[in-house]
C-alpha cells in the first residue's frame, strides 16, 4: 500500500490476469504491531473460503489494533501518512547517500525499490580475498559486521538490517549460504534502512544523525584498539 506503482501493477494484474489472493501485512502498512495480515482477492468466493478455514479461533487483537488505528487515523490521516513518506523519500535516499560516501560507502542501487535503501559496509571490515575459502577470516568479518548493528540497536535505532558477507546457518538439516541476503554469495556486507510509512521529518533528520555518530564510534573505537596493540 506505500507504493503506488506497486498498487497500480497488483490492480492491472487483477484486470487482465489471474490473482487469487494478496496477502497484506498489518503492521508493515497501517502502524499497529506485529501479528497481524489482511487478505484481499477480486473473487468473493476466495474470502468466504479464507474465512471458514479458522472460524472463531484466530486472535481478535490485530483485528482490534487495526479497528483502533483506522478509526483515530480516518482516511485523510492514513493518506496523509502516505503523502508524507512520498515528500521524504528524496531527502531520505539524498542523506543516506550522502553519509555512505562520508564513510567511503555507496549507496546500492535499487531503482525498482522505492521503500527500503541499501549501503555498502565495506570499510567496516579489515578482512579481504575470498571469503569462502577462509572460515577463520569470514567469522572476524561477520563479527565486526554485526558489531556494527549492535551498536545502532544501542542507540535505540530499530527497523535497520545489518548483512555479513557470506553468513550462513545451519537449520536441522538445511544449511542457508548468505543467510540474511536475497542471494548465497553478494559481493558486499550491507546494511539497509526504510522509508516507510509513520516516518516523520523529525525522525528522519534523528536517524541520520544516529547514524553518523554509529560510524563515527566504530571507527574510533577500531583506531583505540589498534593502539592497544
Amino acid at each position: 500500500l506505500q507504493c503506488k506503482k506497486t498498487c497500480k501493477l497488483i490492480n492491472r494484474a487483477c484486470t487482465v490476469g489471474r490473482v487469487d489472493a494478496i496477502v497484506c501485512s498489518t503492521d508493515k502498512n497501517f502502524l499497529v504491531p506485529v501479528g497481524g495480515a489482511i487478505v484481499v482477492s477480486p473473487k468473493d468466493e476466495v474470502i468466504r473460503n479464507v474465512g471458514k478455514v479458522y472460524p472463531g479461533r484466530a486472535s481478535a487483537s490485530p483485528i482490534i489494533d487495526l479497528f483502533i488505528t483506522l478509526l483515530s487515523m480516518g482516511l485523510e490521516g492514513y493518506s496523509g501518512l502516505l503523502s508524507e513518506r512520498n515528500r521524504l523519500l528524496p531527502k531520505f535516499e539524498q542523506k543516506f547517500s550522502e553519509i555512505a560516501e562520508k564513510y567511503g560507502e555507496r549507496i546500492l542501487h535499487c531503482p525498482r525499490n522505492t521503500i527500503s535503501f541499501g549501503i555498502t559496509l565495506d570499510t567496516l571490515t579489515r578482512g579481504g580475498g575470498d571469503l569462502s575459502e577462509d572460515e577463520t577470516l569470514k567469522k572476524k568479518v561477520s563479527k565486526e559486521i554485526t558489531y556494527f548493528g549492535s551498536m545502532l540497536f544501542t542507540r535505540c535505532v530499530s527497523g535497520t538490517r545489518v548483512v555479513p558477507r557470506g553468513e550462513s546457518k545451519t537449520m536441522g538439516n538445511d544449511k542457508f549460504i548468505g543467510f540474511g541476503s536475497s542471494t548465497e554469495k553478494y559481493g558486499n556486507p550491507y546494511m539497509t534502512a526504510a522509508c516507510a510509512i509513520g516516518l516523520g521529518e523529525d525522525e528522519c533528520d534523528e536517524f541520520f544523525a544516529r547514524l553518523d555518530k554509529a560510524f563515527k564510534d566504530f571507527f574510533a573505537k577500531r583506531k583505540k584498539d589498534d593502539a592497544k596493540k
